[in-house]
């Protein structure tokens, strides 16, 4: 668990220092469809929905370096052969 808290905390300064340079929580969270309460609770590194983090990202202009290293790891792991189900079918009885 220490990692995804790690990785949390370094995504919150990301994001707090490539907004502060530019703008404030409150219009941050007005561009990306958000609370200005979110985007304090991502700065501290605090869970939030994914689809609200890709918007910030997108919204700070940081989100591609993520979509390329996402592509990259996609590449690696679509070259694995793919397992077989090992789910039995079963047959439903037709008795109607």
């Amino acid at each position: 668990m220490r990692k995804i808290d790690y990785t949390k905390e370094l995504l919150g300064n990301l994001i707090k220092q490539s907004r502060a340079s530019s703008m404030d929580q409150e219009e941050l969270a007005l561009r990306a469809g958000t609370s200005k309460n979110t985007i304090s609770r991502l700065e501290r590194g605090k869970g939030i929905n994914s689809d609200t983090l890709l918007m910030i990202l997108n919204q700070l202009e940081i989100l591609d370096p993520f979509i390329e290293t996402i592509e990259k790891e996609y590449e690696l792991v679509n070259r694995n052969p793919v397992r077989k189900s090992s789910r039995v079918e079963k047959e439903l009885p037709n008795d109607f």
